[in-house]
């Protein structure tokens, strides 16, 4: 009776709450929100707004992408000339059909350019294979005693050193990385071609391998030996490919940004950091890359690659709608261990773009994986958060791995908020809130119209309605409406009546507790 009691009560209350007008339940929050229209505008690239390679989950096709990465674990033991993989740790190191229930030669990537295609993608980001094997079957589970080399793995050689074959030589027990390029490129054009691959990844989370993949490279990675397998493949896809971007080292989280090992530091990262007097080991990274140009006369690392999963916002929804303060906020400490032990790196994004401009200038910063959690209104504010991060720290490229519908709207927010293709601009300028712990704020307008401006806005209270004034400043003062396209209540994203009015150059806007919204604001 009480649990029925409890139910009708919040029913009329739920039912009050969308009779009433915001903030007539509960006093709300007040933030001012300033925006500096005067400021040249900075870039933001679109390929922010990406995710990792489409599956049958029907979900993955509820969000507007720009871009689409094929990565993972299973693609480290990936056999393109069968489409046999193996999933090592993450599913009794099965060598299966997981990736393509066909033998035609590089199926897998065929699918990510079909789909890529079909849903109006334009940049495409594929892994290339360089832990030394991978699956030479797909007869299932492969044993301790098969640990490569065995009969169960086929020995990958990034550069054949003979000419390519038209189609590959099944019968050899070896892969030629160089010659999986070719083949895309002969099949499906370069680069620069509409259904050509964009760019190339040398593998993935390599810190990783001994314990994701112990059957193909049991021992863990050396820093000398990612090195040398990193520039050997580069050059070979810029021989066949030059305009083909090359993402590396994809490294798992912050322990590989420190010392690349997951666990115990190795005696050959600790001599090389005393000698070389490296802060962290993307430090080294971007040297050895950086010695590489300047040894072969071509760039061959375009975009350090990392992947970015939040400690603290798997702790709770609170922790997870403050999280993406480690990314960009002096000073801020997350309730987890980075927060305890490790702020010498927080803003972490600071630190990274910091080795990138001593050790590597000109190289670009891609998040190919990164999650913040969630399946409620916290994981879209985490994620509407992040990607205004994202663009005010000026990355390259990020893809959100896996993901659900709270998520997705976090990024239709900024590429399709009305189902018409409305979009944040490419142009952001600069703007900050009273309080980024209440309240994070950023702001954009388009080079194509700039009588529109596109403000992204998340209240992080979850009981409170937040009532914010808005002051464009250094820009004309006649702007006419404003709207706010919101996620409240739900991952539908929807259109917030007689929420928003304007006077001169001031925008005064009411957004409902724990929603996350895209304000958009004409003359």
């Amino acid at each position: 009776m009480k649990r029925l009691a409890a139910l009708a009560s919040a029913a009329l209350l739920t039912t009050c709450c969308m009779l009433m007008p915001y903030g007539a339940l509960a006093e709300a929050n007040h933030m001012n929100v300033t925006v500096d229209l005067s400021a040249q505008g900075k870039p933001i690239s679109p390929l922010i707004y990406g995710v990792n390679q489409y599956s049958n989950n029907s979900s993955y096709r509820m969000v507007k992408a720009n871009a689409i990465r094929q990565g993972g674990n299973r693609t480290t033991a990936y056999n393109w000339e069968t489409n046999a993989s193996n999933a090592g740790a993450d599913w009794h190191h099965s060598s299966d059909n997981h990736l393509g229930d066909t033998d035609e030669p590089a199926a897998y990537v065929a699918t990510m350019i079909n789909e890529a295609n079909f849903y109006g993608i334009p940049y495409k980001l594929a892994t290339l294979q360089l832990a030394g094997y991978v699956s030479a079957d797909k007869n299932g589970n492969v044993s301790e005693a098969e640990t490569a080399p065995s009969a169960r793995f086929n020995r990958v050689v990034l550069t054949k050193g003979a000419p390519f074959a038209e189609t590959p030589d099944l019968t050899d027990g070896v892969v030629y990385m160089d010659e999986y390029v070719n083949y895309i490129i002969t099949k499906y054009g370069d680069s620069q071609s509409p259904k050509g691959i964009q760019a190339y990844s040398l593998d993935n989370e390599p810190a990783l391998w001994h314990h994701t993949h112990p059957r193909v490279h049991p021992e863990p990675v050396g820093v000398q030996e990612l090195a040398d397998k990193s520039i050997e493949m580069a050059r070979a896809v810029k021989a066949l490919d030059p305009n083909a971007e090359i993402f590396g080292p994809a490294l798992y989280g912050y322990t590989a940004f420190d010392h690349l090992a997951d666990d115990e530091i190795s005696d050959e990262w600790e001599k090389i950091k005393e000698e070389k007097g490296y802060h962290w080991y993307l430090d080294c990274y971007l040297d050895q890359m950086r010695q590489a140009e300047e040894q072969y006369g071509m760039r061959l690392l375009d975009v350090l690659d990392i992947h970015y999963y939040s400690e603290s916002a798997r702790i709770s929804d609170q922790d997870r709608v403050q999280s993406v303060r480690t990314l960009y906020e002096e000073g801020f400490s997350e309730n987890s261990w980075i927060g305890q032990w490790c702020m010498e790196n927080v803003p972490i994004l600071d630190t990274v773009l910091t080795s990138i401009e001593t050790y590597y200038p000109g190289t670009k910063l891609a998040i190919t994986e990164y999650n913040f959690g969630g399946d409620n209104e916290s994981a879209t504010i985490a994620m509407t958060e992040a990607l205004g991060c994202f663009a005010e720290k000026g990355v390259y490229f990020a893809s959100i791995w896996g993901g659900n519908g709270y998520q997705f709207a976090g990024i239709n927010l900024y590429t399709n908020y009305d189902k018409k293709g409305g979009a944040f601009g490419d142009l952001l300028v600069p703007a900050k809130t009273d309080d980024v712990s209440l309240c994070s704020a950023y702001a954009a307008v388009s080079s194509a119209d700039k009588n529109v401006v596109t403000i992204s806005m998340t209240n992080k209270s979850e009981t409170q309605p937040l009532e914010a004034t808005i002051h464009m400043n250094g820009g004309d003062s006649d702007w006419q409406t404003a709207e706010i396209w919101a996620v409240s209540g739900s991952s539908k994203i929807r259109l917030l009546e007689n929420a928003a009015s304007v006077s001169g150059s001031d925008v005064t806007v009411t957004l409902p507790a724990y929603s996350a919204a895209m304000v958009v604001i004409r003359k």
